[in-house]
């Protein structure tokens, strides 16, 4: 699952709160199927989809776009 932010400020800020709550997680660089965001979006495995989601919104730091990204 990939997840855009708004701002830079807000991907790093929802990178370190699941960081912080020991969720994987990977910056990669914002997929078009997001649309027009800042760039960065982050990564996390199916399997943390729910808790990272969880977690993004109780902290404040809602993605703006959630896409699902399958590798090939």
């Amino acid at each position: 699952m990939v997840y855009g932010f708004s701002s830079v400020h807000d991907a790093m800020a929802a990178e370190s709160v699941l960081n912080g709550a020991g969720v994987s997680v990977t910056p990669v660089p914002s997929p078009k199927a997001l649309g027009e965001l800042c760039g960065i979006a982050l990564r996390v495995t199916p399997e943390d989809a729910a808790h990272a989601r969880r977690l993004l919104e109780s902290a404040g730091t809602s993605p703006r776009a959630v896409a699902e990204i399958r590798d090939h």
